[in-house]
């Protein structure tokens, strides 16, 4: 299962990260003032952090922000997350009350798959999240676009990007675990590892990499098989990942 699956991601760094500046390139200009606690904000003094909020997986519906150093780290934020962000701080919440969801998570899957066309043959990693997930759909998409995952078009019509840092580990063909931030967190695990077919282990063994694909968390959530919700989501830019690194071995 993905880890701490039941909170915000704690980023904790003051400068932001791939996912971050990818956003902030197209995000609407920032408003004044902390987003956390409303704060003034001196740059030359606080030496503000910026963020991204998310509406929606479009560039349309991002917006930059800034807090303080002590408020909040640099990171993507789905509205119920930075509302939460804010109650915490004493401030008002913007979109109304929050209340937690404490139903309990499904179990993550990460299903082993085959990408590609004659001769362009890869082997794939599909992660589906359990569901439902904290903040629903949009708290989903922050919290994996902050990590660094990039929408991925898995039609082959937009070439996946390469994915710096992460990778996917094997140990005699059986995925055991996915790591990012070039191994420094784990992002899923599993005890004993998930078996792969013969076809994915010869694939991995030429190409080294992994077409590494997340599926839609929270309601949202993407059953095994579904070709036409899962086409939904691609076209909604809502399946992110790219190509990692293979760490291990395949036999």
């Amino acid at each position: 299962m993905h880890q701490d699956p039941r909170a915000t991601p704690p980023y904790g760094s003051a400068v932001p990260g791939p996912g971050v500046r990818r956003l902030l390139g197209t995000a609407a200009p920032a408003a004044g003032g902390c987003a956390v606690c409303d704060g003034p904000l001196d740059p030359r003094r606080d030496d503000p952090v910026p963020g991204v909020l998310v509406d929606g997986p479009t560039g349309a519906q991002h917006r930059a922000l800034h807090t303080h150093p002590a408020c909040a780290p640099s990171r993507v934020w789905a509205p119920t997350q930075l509302d939460a962000a804010r109650v915490g701080a004493g401030r008002a919440p913007v979109g109304g009350p929050v209340t937690p969801d404490d139903r309990p998570r499904a179990e993550d899957a990460l299903v082993p798959a085959m990408s590609g066309g004659p001769g362009h043959v890869r082997p794939a990693a599909v992660h589906h999240p359990g569901g439902p997930y904290p903040h629903g759909l949009l708290g989903h998409l922050a919290d994996r676009l902050t990590e660094g995952l990039p929408p991925l078009d898995i039609t082959g019509a937009v070439p996946a990007e390469d994915l710096p840092g992460w990778t996917v580990h094997v140990a005699s063909g059986r995925i055991h675990a996915v790591t990012y931030d070039h191994g420094a967190a784990f992002w899923w695990a599993r005890p004993g590892g998930v078996a792969t077919s013969r076809e994915w282990r010869r694939a991995a063994h030429t190409t080294g990499v992994v077409w590494f694909v997340v599926l839609p968390g929270g309601e949202d959530t993407i059953a095994p098989g579904d070709t036409a919700a899962l086409g939904r989501a691609v076209r909604d830019g809502l399946v992110l990942g790219g190509i990692a690194r293979l760490s291990g071995t395949v036999y």
